[in-house]
């Protein structure tokens, strides 16, 4: 009978966790944040009821087929007893979390809420994404081993079979769909107040040729006629992930680089003009670099070339004109098609370039080395925690130029705090100086308090700064960690990891898996840390408050953490609940995060970087080079030896 209630009391927990407290909280979260999300939302009185009631449907079709058809809820913990392919199911692998992501752009564009349209719906997506990536697809897997369906929205299979009326037709909604709503979204949002033109003087020397235009316009149909003429499945996946691919390059370049291209008046009007003028009005100046005009132009020849290879010249000189129309109608200028160019080879060579990567982050792998001066020893893996700690300090310095001891303090707090956090959750017989980046986020927090509390200086800012480094250093740190072999991945059978030999590396030491081909967890945090310095960077000039930038580093950094930790292969980080500890303090870091992103402060003020911060950057460098790169192999005194 306890047994009974006691289940029955966890189902109603986890049920009024996810139907009651998160729309809550999300609910909250949009309310305290309205005032500083200030953006248009676009007025659509008839799709923003038909988004919430699709996705109620959808809810609530999709938990009656668990219920009924699988025998079980619609929850991690008490999952179904049979899979489930029907019903919902038949449409999308994940129909609750589809639903609830178009409530939730529904209800935003209803109540006309910037926060919830701009900010709280693209992040419910990203929490879900990690959700499934980080955890509920194991669970699926371990649950129902060898069961797997494909759904009516699935991709074509990676076969030669030719490809269906229905996957062709298909394609417009993977694709074009997706692309024209971001599209219009950055156009709808309209010039930036940080915005900066790419027009350069060569730009002045390209000749204004008004009927140009016509092999602009013709872009658009050759683009969408690319679906019309694929062969086969296998083609046809390679020409979704190069535009899948191409548009997270070029949508994020947007996001983080508020580049324009500046409309010059046109004075004669002709037809070709007002195709030009309709044009313009119709799109805008943003969205510019990179060209997506100069990108579709080139996926155009790609494909068309390899359906009718005979007349390839044809394709090419089409795509010549496609992109020199770009210049000629003074619709894009010389560094937009430049950059467009570049993201189509970055697509086209993304395999190559993907596995040259992941080589120099294997070479980087089993590259250790040590010099030793008497007792002492100098490890190479130290100097990139080195250049973490003074890419850290340039830019902590660059807002604090006259108050650089706030900035060693907030330095060595972090990795003073990352050593003792490491020695309570990781210190073993064969770590004796660990480092653990959760404790230097402690360390760092408790520093900025007390900063705050005993000076003058404001504690948000503090915080705003301490995020904006700490990407940059954790950019270089995860270098270190490839030669030390701390943060590693599990095995995989995927062609794509790396393979770690040196006898020194955690790797082999620790986990003994040396030679195996793992999960390069190092390289996927080093890449998201790249991509969330810019980001938060760009909240930086668009005047963003302090604490929404702390916020939001803790939403980015959690997110992206949580999934990486589900692909570790340490033996010695421990779990509780079913889950790595370090991604229950990923999702404290999420919910923090969108905590201080409530919080009202002021924005971060640019400051100055002069040689005096130089100099001490390099001190401070030497500093972390001590720290995580000089120990005493010949000692057993705690924090002696760093392996």
């Amino acid at each position: 009978m306890k047994t009974t209630l006691k289940i029955l009391f966890q189902k109603i927990i986890y049920a009024s966790t996810f139907c009651i407290f998160l729309p809550l909280f999300l609910i909250f979260w949009a309310k305290q944040t309205e005032n500083i999300i200030k953006l248009p939302v676009p007025s659509l009185p008839v799709i923003d009821l038909v988004l919430v009631f699709l996705g109620l449907f959808l809810i609530i079709i999709a938990m009656s087929n668990l219920w009924f058809k699988g025998k079980g809820l619609p929850m991690n913990a008490f999952p179904p007893k049979k899979y489930v392919s029907s019903g919902a199911y038949y449409f999308f692998h994940h129909p609750i979390y589809v639903g609830a992501v178009l409530m939730c752009l529904g209800i935003s564009l209803y109540f006309k809420s910037a926060s919830g349209l701009w900010l709280i719906s693209p992040i419910f997506i990203l929490l879900i994404w990690a959700y499934l990536k980080g955890f509920e697809n194991e669970i699926i897997s371990s649950n129902f081993s060898n069961q797997s369906h494909r759904t009516f929205f699935d991709f074509p299979e990676e076969n030669s079979d030719s490809l269906s009326l229905k996957n062709r037709l298909l394609i417009y909604i993977w694709i074009f769909l997706i692309w024209f709503l971001l599209y219009e979204a950055f156009i709808f949002l309209g010039t930036p107040p940080d915005a900066i033109s790419t027009r350069v003087f060569l730009d002045d020397l390209i000749p204004f040729l008004d009927f140009s235009v016509v092999f602009y316009v013709l872009s658009y149909p050759l683009t969408l006629a690319i679906p019309l003429i694929l062969k086969d499945n296998k083609t046809t996946r390679i020409f979704i992930f190069d535009s899948i691919l191409g548009m997270g390059i070029i949508f994020y370049c947007y996001l983080v680089f508020p580049f324009i291209v500046p409309y010059t008046d046109i004075e004669n009007r002709s037809f070709f003009t007002n195709l030009i003028i309709l044009g313009r009005e119709t799109d805008g100046q943003t969205a510019a670099l990179p060209s997506f005009h100069v990108f579709w132009a080139m996926i155009f020849y790609k494909y068309f070339s390899l359906r009718f290879p005979k007349i390839s010249f044809l394709f090419v000189f089409i795509s010549f004109l496609i992109i020199i129309s770009c210049l000629t109608t003074y619709s894009h200028t010389i560094l937009d098609v430049i950059f467009g160019i570049i993201s189509y080879y970055i697509v086209h060579y993304r395999t190559f370039i993907y596995k040259k990567m992941l080589f120099v982050c294997e070479k980087i792998s089993n590259s250790w080395k040590e010099w030793h001066f008497g007792n002492i020893r100098v490890i190479n893996h130290g100097f990139y925690a080195a250049l973490g700690g003074i890419s850290g300090f340039l830019i902590i310095g660059y807002f604090f130029p006259e108050q650089l001891f706030i900035v060693y303090l907030i330095g060595i707090s972090g990795f003073v705090g990352a050593g003792l956090w490491a020695q309570f959750m990781e210190s073993s017989s064969g770590l004796s100086r660990p480092f653990g980046y959760y404790g230097s986020l402690i360390g760092i927090g408790i520093t900025l308090v007390l900063i705050s509390l005993f000076s003058e200086i404001d504690f948000w800012k503090l915080m705003g700064v301490s995020a904006l480094a700490a990407s940059s250093i954790q950019f270089f740190g995860r270098f270190r960690c490839l030669v030390q072999g701390c943060c590693h991945g599990k095995p995989t059978e995927t062609t794509l990891g790396i393979c770690f030999h040196h006898p020194k590396s955690r790797v082999h030491k620790m986990a003994n898996l040396s030679g195996k081909n793992l999960y390069p967890t190092q390289f996927y945090s080093i890449v998201t840390n790249f991509l969330t310095f810019f980001f938060l960077f760009r909240l930086v000039t668009l005047q963003m408050s302090a604490s929404f930038i702390i916020g939001m580093y803790l939403i980015l950094n959690g997110s992206f953490r949580f999934v990486e930790e589900s692909l570790r292969g340490e033996p010695q980080t421990p779990y509780f609940m079913g889950m790595r500890v370090y991604q229950w303090l990923a999702m404290a870091s999420v919910i923090i995060g969108i905590l201080c992103t409530c919080a009202h402060s002021l924005p971060l003020e640019l400051g100055e970087l002069n040689m005096e911060i130089i100099l001490h950057s390099l001190l401070y460098g030497f500093l972390v080079l001590f720290a995580y790169g000089i120990d005493f192999p010949k000692s057993n005194k705690r924090f002696s030896r760093l392996e």
